[in-house]
């Protein structure tokens, strides 16, 4: 981890930590807001994703399908391998990597200890953070499909595996958080390499936060805030369904409490004065700024359970 990411962290778990102790509430916004300006841009270095993947799915990937389905056991080479091929390029490797690891989990061929292992694999900083201060790269793939297995544990402790300490929860929420600041790359499918769709993997993650019952209300207004801050500011569209992976997330936690609805209604109306003051609109990515918003209040309208509150103070001003 760099010194900046590193410092980054070091404030955003600060910012956590304060509004947990209920010690700040109404700038939180703005303070996230403060550290997604501060993230830096560094100069492309070079990457080498998995060269073995015509060989990994003609071989391996293949016998490895075979014994789940006959619920034969995998020894760790054939696992260590499942994890490498996360990263690779081609899509059939990586996304029957992803399949495999979830067959495993589904038909309960792992332990709890096993999978608690698995997390802190895809939870290390030079997997879920490779390369993202970097122009458009291949690691999108590793960052997403480490974002993507995340939230298939998360689901597994939820549903039976139980593994997740309290502090280990608290670790997940702030490394995922750091991502969401950190993160650029908005695209969606890319051509023959297939999905990256890290805000999309990204709010998975939230989402399924939601559906926890060992978290506190400002664990959850932290998240929310860090997502829609970092949405705020992307300079590049988001158009492959993100936007309605977001609302979905956002009102399955508004209608929870009216705590969340007040909250929200505060940061968006800072959010469209800020978009008030982008008055020399002269490039792409300033025009972003407004699309990503009308995209996603679009997508929140046509939620049905979408508070009335909330819709109607966004309707008010749409109009």
């Amino acid at each position: 981890m760099t010194e900046s990411i590193a410092s980054l962290k070091e404030q955003l778990i600060e910012l956590h930590q304060r509004v947990d102790n209920a010690e700040i509430f109404q700038s939180l916004y703005q303070r996230v807001g403060e550290l997604i300006e501060k993230v830096p841009s560094q100069k492309r270095t070079s990457y080498e994703p998995p060269a073995d993947d015509r060989r990994y799915l003609k071989n391996e990937m293949s016998a490895i399908e075979l014994q789940i389905l006959e619920k034969e056991p995998l020894d760790q080479a054939q696992k260590n391998s499942l994890f490498y091929h996360l990263a690779s390029v081609d899509r059939l490797a990586r996304e029957g990597s992803r399949q495999a690891i979830n067959d495993l989990l589904g038909h309960e061929m792992v332990s709890a200890e096993e999978v608690a292992r698995w997390t802190d694999y895809v939870l290390q900083d030079d997997i879920l953070y490779a390369h993202v201060l970097e122009p458009k790269n291949q690691a999108v793939f590793m960052r997403a499909s480490a974002v993507n297995m995340l939230h298939s544990f998360l689901m597994a402790d939820r549903f039976g595996y139980f593994f997740l300490t309290e502090e280990k929860l608290q670790e997940v929420i702030d490394k995922v958080a750091l991502l969401v600041l950190l993160e650029k790359d908005t695209r969606g499918f890319i051509g023959r390499r297939g999905w990256a769709h890290m805000f999309f993997e990204l709010t998975n993650i939230f989402k399924e936060m939601t559906e926890r019952t060992d978290l506190l209300r400002g664990d959850h207004i932290f998240m929310m805030t860090v997502l829609v801050e970092r949405y705020r500011r992307l300079r590049t569209p988001l158009e492959m369904g993100e936007q309605n992976e977001i609302a979905e997330y956002l009102v399955s936690l508004l209608k929870r409490h009216r705590l969340y609805q007040d909250y929200f209604l505060m940061e968006l109306k800072d959010w469209r004065a800020w978009l008030k003051q982008q008055s020399d609109v002269d490039n792409e990515g300033d025009w972003h700024l407004f699309f990503n918003y009308q995209r996603l209040m679009t997508a929140l309208l046509v939620d049905k359970d979408l508070p009335p509150k909330v819709m109607a103070e966004i309707i008010e001003q749409e109009i």
